[in-house]
């Protein structure tokens, strides 16, 4: 049986195959730093698509000349049991970007040592910016609001670290995965638009904005839409899943023990839509004892899908039980209509509209044709799968 990582493995390299394309366009994109110009990224796809991985990858390929940070906001999230702040992130933001002074020139190691004994301040709720900020070369004004003070501090970190390096550094680049929980936030438009204030007047950074969120969710038309913080001008790319073909040659290259014949390669594609993900769950729940046909795949699948969708069987558990109840009632009666919809739900217009953004904003529900329908095939097949089994939804 083939063993291929479930999430992101440490060895990137062993893993990586075929997103050559992407890693030119997005260095592409960060180039530009070594010119002073900043650009803003937003990077979309669907959830088990690859993202998360080509990004981390993307980090390790830059020049020494850039640093770089990254955090993950889902796990901001779930350590705070859903309960997220914009202090938390700029908390963990600060945090992120300061790792990478650690073993840097001597200016950017005794800011990494300020930085150090700044967030074992915070962590003590002793909020005293005024030091680290003149030792940093940032003004802090005098601001009640201990939030007001971090968000300056740590929004003006990056660029001062750069102008601290006398040249050596040409810029920083902040990946933000998984943004769409900043829509969790109470006013995740006041953030956005906070970010905006400041990276229109830096040179050196570049934040990179990913999620699993629909391209036309709530939430990227908050950040990115035309009256949202950014107005359209963040670039903005999505990954792609795999095709058949690449598909084809992943599976070739990376678990060469397992045997197809085309049909039977045709059905596992229908399976995967080459998402890496489900290729990777689907594939080690398979025997390179024997040759998978068709009607092999088919009876695998479903034998095994537990395994398979162990992504959404974890992320099924999080969830609340209004958004549950939209998405089974979605799978069960097919694309609907806002009026069929909410017909169905046993609450208001005002609370279906909150739900329905929070699982659009998750990459779970898309909107077109005027219907509403679930966004991941996976999920679908999982909670029908499910549902005939047992006779009722999983809880």
């Amino acid at each position: 049986m083939p063993i291929l990582p479930l999430g992101i493995p440490k060895d990137l390299d062993k893993y990586f195959y075929n997103r050559e394309k992407e890693l030119i366009t997005l260095k592409s994109f960060l180039n530009t730093l070594n010119y002073d110009v900043a650009n803003q990224i937003l990077v979309t796809g669907h959830r088990g698509v690859g993202k998360s991985f080509l990004l981390k990858k993307l980090l390790t390929e830059l020049p020494d000349n850039i640093l770089t940070a990254y955090i993950d906001i889902s796990k901001i999230f779930g350590i705070q049991k859903g309960k997220i702040t914009e202090e938390l992130i700029m908390n963990s933001l600060l945090e992120a970007m300061n790792e990478p002074l650690r073993e840097e020139m001597d200016d950017l190691t005794k800011a990494y040592d300020i930085v150090k004994d700044l967030l074992r301040k915070i962590r003590q709720k002793k909020f005293d910016f005024k030091e680290a900020g003149a030792a940093m070369g940032i003004a802090i004004p005098d601001i009640k609001d201990n939030y007001e003070k971090l968000a300056k501090f740590v929004m003006e970190f990056p660029q001062r670290v750069v102008e601290l390096s006398d040249g050596e550094i040409k810029g920083f680049v902040i990946v933000i995965d998984e943004f769409q929980f900043i829509g969790e936030l109470e006013s995740p438009e006041a953030f956005f638009w906070m970010f905006r204030s400041y990276t229109q007047e830096q040179d050196n950074v570049s934040y990179i904005f990913t999620g699993s969120t629909s391209s036309t969710s709530d939430i990227v038309d908050k950040i990115n839409g035309i009256k949202g913080a950014f107005g359209g001008r963040m670039t903005h790319y999505t990954v792609d899943m795999f095709t058949r073909e690449e598909t084809e040659g992943y599976l070739k290259e990376k678990v060469s023990e397992l045997k197809f014949t085309d049909s039977g390669l045709d059905r596992f594609y229908k399976c995967t839509r080459g998402y890496p993900a489900y290729i990777n769950s689907f594939c080690n729940t398979m025997s390179g004892d024997v040759e998978y046909d068709d009607k092999m795949v088919i009876e695998t699948f479903y034998e095994k899908i537990e395994q398979i969708a162990i992504m959404w069987t974890s992320i099924w558990a999080t969830l609340s039980d209004k958004e549950k109840d939209i998405i089974t009632t979605v799978i069960g009666n097919g694309p609907l209509s806002w009026s069929d919809l909410l017909a169905k739900v046993d609450f208001s217009n005002k609370t279906l509209a909150k739900y329905v953004n929070i699982i659009r904003n998750k990459g779970i529900l898309s909107h077109g044709d005027k219907k509403y329908m679930i966004d991941d095939h996976m999920l679908s097949a999982w909670l029908k799968y499910k549902k005939e089994q047992d006779g009722f939804y999983p809880p």
